[in-house]
């Protein structure tokens, strides 16, 4: 979901300053990603040439890393643009909050149509990942097979977490106070321990 509200909102929105916080949010998470993907090709390259358990090991923890950060990332920029296309007021923070938040979503000024746009767009762009794996990379080595199994488990972590809030505000419950009583549920925790599972599966079948 989007950040955490920060302690003081701005009054007035800036539209310079805004695209801004973008590029500035856009930069670091550019930045993250490449290096993440580098980091997981090159021992990846390393595992294949060499054949060597060392260089498996660190594949495929490398492997997980870059799955985590990518999926996150995209993640969270899959709840911006559904925000911002549904015309939401979801203005850029200054800085990422805690590595992914970028961009707040008051809920005194958004309507429910906005935060089901908003939710959609984060829940779809982690399954997008796992869809595109396999025509990007050729599962054919364990690293390969974990960076697609660790897809799955951040799609299925999300889902479970985000998708009985999207269900529920639109049978007509309050976004809010959905999402609190999803988090109050300990569906994150829940989640990812099924998202695990999910992800250990895939791995042991590719």
């Amino acid at each position: 979901m989007s950040a955490p509200s920060p302690p003081e909102r701005e009054s007035n929105f800036d539209s310079a300053k805004d695209r801004a916080r973008l590029k500035r949010s856009g930069a670091v998470h550019f930045v993250m990603v490449m290096g993440a993907v580098t980091l997981w090709g090159a021992a990846d390259a390393w595992a294949a040439s060499t054949g060597w358990v060392l260089a498996k090991t660190v594949a495929m923890a490398n492997a997980v890393i870059a799955a985590v950060i990518i999926s996150s990332t995209l993640h969270e920029w899959g709840h911006f643009v559904g925000a911002r296309l549904s015309g939401a007021t979801a203005p850029a923070l200054k800085k990422p909050v805690r590595h992914f938040f970028m961009f707040d979503f008051p809920f005194e000024s958004n309507d429910k149509r906005q935060f089901l746009w908003m939710s959609l767009g984060g829940i779809l762009v982690p399954w997008a990942l796992v869809a595109l794996t396999p025509l990007l990379v050729p599962i054919d080595s364990a690293s390969r097979a974990l960076l697609l199994a660790a897809f799955v488990a951040q799609a299925v972590t999300v889902s479970y977490f985000e998708v009985p809030v999207v269900l529920r505000a639109r049978g007509g419950g309050e976004p809010k106070e959905e999402l609190g009583r999803q988090l109050r549920a300990g569906a994150l925790v829940t989640g990812r321990y099924v998202g695990l599972a999910a992800g250990a599966v895939v791995w042991l079948a590719a």
